[in-house]
């Protein structure tokens, strides 16, 4: 399941619209200029001060690109696979704690599951939630370099122009082959 959710936001972070930057000698990004020309504007970001930010607190870089309706995102991302981190690490505990008390006769302790659950069941069962805490711990380091790179991305583009002239068209189209003959297709224009 997390995996899926996983793949699914790397798909819809890949498939975000292409942007593209009018060349014009009027655009100028402030955080390239010299020291000494740098002219103080109000809507200047610094993608390294992004980095920072989402680096130390989650979500602090999207603040700084005023991307407030990506806090959710973040914040959902990471909750959700911190959750699934901690309960597994809670059960894999449990699970392993059953398994060390069953296996030790000679104190006489019994766990709650002796006599219901075979020595090779509860290990298997303490395995499964050990790799799916694993997996959480990956999951959410995942999510968390995607949101530094998402505040490092926003920060970067923050001067390009998008225009209303982009578009995207996908066109039934025919190649013809010497042997084959017409062969039917796709064609994709892209307009900047």
């Amino acid at each position: 399941m997390l995996v899926r959710i996983a793949i699914y936001c790397i798909i819809s972070v890949c498939s975000l619209p292409l942007f593209s930057q009018e060349d014009s000698v009027k655009t100028i990004l402030p955080h390239k200029l010299e020291a000494d020309t740098l002219e103080p504007a109000p809507t200047q970001r610094n993608p390294k001060r992004a980095t920072l930010l989402s680096a130390v607190l989650p979500g602090s870089g999207q603040i700084y690109n005023r991307k407030y309706w990506k806090l959710p995102i973040v914040y959902g991302a990471l909750g959700t696979a911190g959750y699934f981190f901690f309960d597994n690490r809670s059960r894999y505990l449990h699970f392993k704690e059953a398994y060390v008390i069953d296996a030790d006769t000679t104190d006489g302790l019994i766990s709650e599951y002796y006599g219901d659950a075979s020595l090779d069941q509860l290990r298997g069962a303490a395995d499964q939630y050990r790799k799916w805490m694993e997996y959480s711990a990956i999951v959410f380091t995942i999510f968390y370099a995607l949101q530094i790179v998402d505040a490092t991305v926003d920060a970067h583009l923050f001067y390009f122009n998008v225009s209303d002239d982009l578009s995207m068209r996908i066109e039934p189209m025919y190649q013809t082959h010497r042997i084959a003959g017409p062969i039917p297709g796709a064609g994709l224009t892209l307009t900047f």
